[in-house]
């Protein structure tokens, strides 16, 4: 199993985004977005003296296993997550409509224009499934699994679990909380913006 991990600086509710029918991770993070396939667990780890969790480095925020991988401007015209655009959810991931030569950024309240190279650079949207959600207080992730971001906390890591490892981890994961990721907002320390100007950086 490949994993990949970061450290998550917001967790607001749009990347990942939460919404129904799946988790997804359309803008921020486009290295992964670009190199993660089918069947890759991705990581978000609370950045400790941040927003999300001053306290625990450690803890796990979400996470969840890719199980399909779209690309942008198909991710735009795909009815299944047509509740994501702008209009339909204060949270909104799905704001990138094609054009000819590129996309065009539809007006949300999540990125700006200058966010637009940024995101589109990711190529896909990443659907998880499953996908877990424990928050900004999640449980702290065992050192054994030696997945921890020590030594640096900048960009994003991947590694290789052993098949017998990842049974290990999938376990761990699934003891820790009895459902799947739900919709709500998980970071007591963000907000929705008080006004649609005001963009969410990543």
């Amino acid at each position: 199993m490949r994993i990949h991990t970061y450290v998550i600086a917001v967790d607001a509710g749009s990347a990942p985004n939460y919404d129904s029918p799946f988790v997804t991770l359309t803008v921020c993070k486009p290295r992964i977005r670009r190199k993660a396939v089918v069947g890759d667990c991705v990581f978000a780890f609370a950045f400790a003296g941040g927003r999300v969790n001053p306290s625990d480095p450690h803890a796990v925020v979400w996470a969840g296993i890719v199980s399909e991988v779209v690309p942008l401007a198909e991710y735009w015209s795909d009815r299944r997550f047509a509740g994501k655009k702008p209009g339909r959810t204060a949270l909104p991931d799905n704001f990138y409509r094609p054009a000819r030569g590129g996309f065009i950024q539809v007006p949300n309240p999540i990125h700006g224009e200058d966010s637009l190279l940024r995101d589109i650079s990711g190529v896909n949207a990443l659907v998880f499934d499953p996908a877990w959600r424990f928050g900004a207080y999640g449980p702290r992730l065992p050192a054994e699994f030696g997945l921890r971001m020590v030594g640096g906390r900048r960009g994003e890591r991947i590694c290789e679990l052993a098949t017998e490892e990842w049974r290990k981890l999938h376990r761990w994961l699934t003891a820790q909380t009895p459902g799947l990721a739900q919709n709500e907002s998980s970071n007591r320390f963000c907000s929705p913006p008080k006004r649609a100007v005001r963009k969410r950086q990543c």
